[in-house]
Order: C-alpha cells, then structure tokens, then sequence
C-alpha cells in the first residue's frame, strides 16, 4: 500500500513538472532567434528538401549511364489452339514427283493410296501446343549519348541552384525575424516609457486633486490632467496589443508555436552599437551576395543547356543482350523435366540524328535566346545590388542621424515637462502649459520610437545589402 501511494504522489510531481515545463518561457538573445529560425522555420524546412530532391534527381540521371537489366516471363495456355487455312493444293508435289509417281505405277501396275481430298478448296491446320511459357532478361548499355552527359553536369549545378536557394531562404528568414525582433524591442520601448508616462501623469493628478480641494487650482486644470492621462492610458494598452502582435508574429517567423510565451534577451542600445561603427566601414564584395551566386549559376545552366543542344545533332550509340527461354507443352509438366529451348543475342544499335522537321534547330536556337537572357538578367542584378548597397548605406547613415538627433530631443523635452510640471506645482505655470509640455513630450517620444525602428530597418537592409544576414 505504501509502494502504490509513493508511485501515484511521484507521478503526480512528475506531471505538475511536465506541464510547468511546457508553459515556461523561453529566452532567446537575436543570434539564437536566428539560429532557431534556420533550422526550424517552415520556409528553411522547405528549402532543404528540396536540396533532397535535387540530390536524388542526380542520381536519376545517373541511373541512365548505369546498364538496364529487365526480367521477363509469361505462361499462356491455349484453350482452342488457332486454326489456319490454306488452299488445298498449297502443300501438293512438284510436277516432276508427280510424273515419276505415274511412271512407276504403270510399269509396275502398282498404285499409291493417297489419301482423297474433301473436296474443298481450302485446307485447315493447327500448329502450336496447350501450354507455353518463355523467360528472358535483357540488358541495355548506354555507350555513348553526348546529350546524357552534359545533363548529368547539368543535374550537378541543379543542386547547387537548390543550395543556393536554400541560403537565400535563410536570409530572407533571418530578414523577417530580425525585423519582427526589433520591432518587438521598440514595442517594449514604447510601453516602458508610457507607463513612465502614466505613473508621472498619476502623480500628478493627485498632487493638482490635492490642490484644487485646498483650493489653489481650478476644477478645469484636474479635468486637463485626467484627459491626458486617459489618452495616456489608450496608448499604453495599444501598444501592448501591439507588442502581442509582434511577438506571435516574431514566433511565427521563427517556426515556434505560437501559444508558447518568449522572451527577448537583448536591449536596443546593445544592437544598436555593436556594429554601427563595422556597418560603415565594411567594404561590399559582390561575388559574395546570394543574389549574385544565384544569377551566375543559372547562367551556367543555360551555357549547359546550350550544349546539350548541339548534342542533339551527334549520333547516339547503345549496346543489348538478351537471352530466352522457350518450352513448349501439351501437358502442364513445366517443373517435372522437358525440354527449353534458348535464344541469346546481342548487339549494337546506332542512332544518327539526320532530319528532325527543323526542330532541333528551333530548339537550339531557344536556348541561345535564354542563354542571352540570363547573361543579361546577371548584369542587371550586379548594377541592382551595388545600387541597393549605396541607397541602403545612405539610408542607414541619415536614419543615425536621425536617431541620434531624436534621442537628444526626447532629453530636451522631458527636462521641459519636468520644468514645467514643477512650475505648475509652485502656481507660476498653467495647466494649459503644462498639457502642452507633456503632449510635445509624447509627441516627441513618438518622434523617438519611430526613428528607432526606422534605425533598426535601415540596419537590417543595410546587412542584407553587404550580405550580413
């Protein structure tokens, strides 16, 4: 009795363990939020099956240089076997047989018994027997095909074109989930200086409350402290439903449930300063952007193409064996002896390309046109990249400055409503300036937290330009 209810109260701590476990947080710093991404985001989980796909391609086109060996058998019984009719004479003597026949016989008064016809002007015969079966295997040998090899190095590219594609996809994941974790920080931002905000408007509210009953202020300035506050507080929850909203949407991205709860390691200021000073000095290499690699291999596949065009136009040569096996029965007695009768060959067959309607001349000229177009696609998405790279450069510069410019007046302003707010208190300022200090406050607070997810984008661009992401 004591070993049951030691056994249920451990599989109770066990279950209460296992489903604090499961409601429990999890922590991620923006490195880890991308590592997670790469390996676990549906797009990154999609890309690398296609690299399976690819691999396994290649070796379906390998596959056809290998030899082809295929087994055969059939069995077939004959139920009426077929009948075949002949004219009557078909199989009748030569004219001399017949002659000597009729010497013979009258010099020797001899007759032969042939045997009468039935009248009729055709014969009906049958040939075969009951029971037939055969077996064969056969193998096929691709000796020479031009067209076979330029698409197994074809095949070989595609796999890289897939790799490619699988490290666009991761940074196109680590773009939107750099993004979504940036704009949950400047969420967060936002909601800790409104409820500073709150708690200073609060304060205040009851401090003028205080003087109006002691009668120093007016009823209209507690009315202005509380239609500020009141905005205040409107603002303070959509910016929590907006901080919801990025993280479902950061959580998503990531390939993480959706229900589970996430925390975010790293501050603004912290990302913000890594790397300003290695953005501006980085120097742009693009033979190294992903854009760039997929552009030049896709060109390659082209040039391929081409060739295997031209390879039309040479002869193809294959080689076969084959060996069967024949019986033939009037009984079913396959298994208990007879005899099989064999047949083998093997041989070389030969396939010269010499008239084709003029299509494989359209073909190849097709596939000039796309090599074309492919050389011509490369060169623009080089000229577009460097473009993207000095717009994004700029971009990120005048959103620094920005920054920088709105951080120092988000500091003026704050020491203006401090100011006035203890001005008011003293009787020398209004509320009408007072409500004008707090809303250029929140207006420039504002101003703030747009410049810094405006810094933050600018950033991200900026590292998908110089190939960072």
């Amino acid at each position: 009795m004591k070993r049951i209810w030691f056994t249920y109260l451990v599989s109770i701590f066990l279950v209460n363990g296992i489903a604090q476990d499961s409601t429990s947080a999890f922590s991620f710093s923006l490195k880890e939020a991308l590592d997670y991404a790469v390996k676990n985001s549906y797009q990154s989980q999609t890309a690398a099956l296609d690299i399976e796909v690819s691999e396994q391609t290649v070796k379906s086109v390998t596959a056809i240089g290998y030899p082809q060996i295929n087994a055969t058998g059939s069995f077939q019984n004959y139920i009426d076997l077929p009948i075949f009719v002949v004219p009557s004479d078909a199989f009748g003597f030569p004219d001399w047989f017949n002659e000597w026949i009729n010497s013979v016989s009258q010099s020797t008064q001899t007759y032969p018994n042939i045997p009468a016809g039935n009248g009729s002007e055709f014969q009906e015969l049958q040939f075969g027997s009951k029971y037939n079966s055969s077996g064969s295997i056969t193998v096929n040998q691709l000796i020479f095909d031009g067209s076979y090899f330029i698409g197994l190095k074809a095949a070989k590219i595609f796999v890289e074109v897939t790799q490619h594609s699988l490290t666009k996809t991761e940074t196109e994941v680590k773009m939107l989930v750099t993004q979504s974790y940036y704009t949950a920080l400047v969420s967060e931002e936002n909601i800790n200086i409104l409820s500073e905000n709150n708690k200073t408007l609060e304060k205040t509210l009851a401090e003028t409350k205080a003087m109006y009953e002691a009668g120093f202020v007016e009823e209209m300035d507690v009315e202005q402290l509380k239609l500020m506050l009141a905005n205040v507080e409107n603002s303070f929850k959509t910016a929590q439903q907006q901080s919801e909203i990025s993280r479902s949407l950061l959580k998503f991205q990531m390939g993480l449930d959706i229900a589970q709860k996430i925390e975010l390691k790293d501050d603004i200021s912290s990302l913000l300063g890594a790397t300003e000073v290695a953005l501006v000095t980085q120097d742009f290499k693009i033979e190294n952007h992903i854009d760039f690699k997929l552009v030049a291999t896709n060109e390659t596949l082209m040039e391929l193409n081409t060739k295997a065009e031209k390879m039309k136009y040479i002869p193809r040569l294959s080689g076969f064996f084959n060996h069967q096996q024949n019986s033939y029965r009037n009984e079913f007695d396959f298994f208990s002896g007879g005899k099989w009768y064999p047949t083998t060959l093997w041989g070389i067959n030969l396939s010269v390309p010499l008239f084709g309607g003029f299509g494989r001349q359209a073909n190849l000229q097709k596939a000039k046109l796309e090599l074309e177009k492919a050389q011509i696609q490369k060169e623009m998405v080089e000229q577009n990249l460097k473009l993207q790279e000095q717009v994004s450069r700029a971009e990120y510069n005048t959103a620094m400055d920005v920054y920088k410019n709105q951080k120092e007046n988000l500091a003026l302003a704050d020491k203006i409503r401090n100011k006035t707010a203890i001005k008011f208190r003293e009787g020398v300022a209004s509320s009408m300036e007072l409500t004008q200090a707090e809303n250029q406050y929140l207006t420039t607070q504002g101003n703030y937290i747009q410049s810094v997810f405006q810094l933050l984008n600018a950033k991200t661009k900026l590292d998908k330009a110089l190939n960072n992401i």
